[in-house]
């Protein structure tokens, strides 16, 4: 016969002969124990309290609403329903309102900088792509666009961010750095020159003249390198041009060996290269001899630089498809369209004519 779990707690001591109050309190828990497991069927179920407090329920109208820390849940609640995995990667933000990845960082913001950056992007694509179809209309409607460079005395037109197609700008402008540092290492030698010249050391021979060739090289040699080897070179690039390209090829190899013949320094030449480096050093000429140490540094490092610029376009060059005879195809084009060929073949065929004629007059 199965006992009444609500009648008198008074009846256990009864039936502990000897009174003792432990066993007593243990009985009493126990007999605790069978209600909640006898009456469970009536029970409310602790996750459905839970889910009333998170919907706002009954609890949370008495200030027990969800949320709390350290508040109990479930064993289970943390799964899916459907697929019975642990929900995680994605939770989200009561405070901000925002879906945050399991790496802290907030997808919404990335994406709007992601979509920022493209709006960014193409709008500096657009204003490209206008700048240049108006060069290229102006070229069509035969305008010239405004001369610019060089600064101070604009002669011709020269912008690498209009003319030349945008995957080769960047070989193009380091290029024209490499004129200009030579520019600014033809007036270093010169000031070395001088230097050599006025310390007058014994065992440096003709610095005079080394001096007045080095004064001479600021004006032959930076006309000759833009127009031999750096003006052609940028028409190549925007124009595609194998006769370009050859030109480039040519002169440009003598500068490199130019460079190299400046670094050497021979007495005389105007360059203050190792030779005269030495010969400063040896009479005790400190001040001189390290400026011309550091022009042959300069030049050193300029030949090589050139030697990888050289080598970078001549493999675009190959990869281009161009040839030899293409580029004197387009030098026959070239000189028969221009003004000098022009009066030349109308020359020639004046004097075939009046050859045939006998009229040498």
């Amino acid at each position: 016969m199965s006992r009444n779990p609500f009648e008198d707690d008074d009846d256990l001591f009864a039936e502990d002969p000897f009174g003792d109050s432990h066993t007593a309190s243990a009985r009493q828990n126990n007999s605790s124990a069978r209600v909640l497991v006898d009456d469970d069927h009536d029970a409310v179920p602790l996750h459905s309290v839970r889910r009333s407090e998170d919907a706002g329920g009954f609890l949370s109208g008495v200030g027990l609403g969800g949320g709390r820390a350290g508040s109990y849940t479930p064993v289970g609640a943390d799964t899916d329903a459907h697929t019975g995995s642990l929900k995680r990667g994605v939770f989200n933000d009561s405070n901000s309102g925002l879906t945050k990845s399991s790496g802290g960082g907030f997808a919404q913001d990335d994406r709007e900088t992601e979509l920022r950056q493209r709006e960014e992007a193409l709008a500096a694509r657009e204003q490209e792509l206008r700048a240049r179809e108006a060069h290229v209309q102006m070229m069509a409607s035969g305008a010239r666009p405004p001369l610019n460079f060089p600064p101070l005395y604009p002669i011709m037109y020269h912008a690498i961010d209009v003319e030349v197609p945008t995957g080769d700008r960047s070989t193009v402008r380091t290029i024209f750095y490499l004129w200009l540092a030579l520019e600014a290492m033809l007036v270093f030698n010169c000031v070395a020159c001088l230097v050599v010249m006025i310390s007058g050391p014994a065992d440096v021979s003709n610095s005079g003249a080394s001096f007045g060739s080095s004064f001479v090289y600021l004006f032959t040699i930076s006309a000759g390198s833009f127009f031999l080897w750096y003006r052609p070179v940028y028409n190549a690039y925007m124009k595609d041009s194998s006769m370009f390209f050859y030109f480039f090829f040519i002169f440009n190899g003598f500068h490199i060996l130019f460079d190299a013949y400046m670094a050497v320094g021979v007495p005389g030449a105007g360059s203050a290269g190792i030779i005269i480096m030495l010969q400063c050093l040896s009479s005790n000429k400190k001040a001189a001899g390290a400026l011309c140490g550091i022009s042959f540094s300069l030049w050193i490092l300029h030949l090589l630089a050139s030697l990888f610029m050289y080598r970078k376009v001549r493999t675009h060059y190959t990869a281009r498809g161009h040839t030899f005879s293409e580029a004197k195809q387009q030098a026959y084009q070239g000189f028969a369209q221009s003004s000098a060929g022009q009066t030349a073949v109308t020359t020639a065929a004046g004097a075939y004519m009046r050859s045939n004629t006998g009229n040498f007059v």
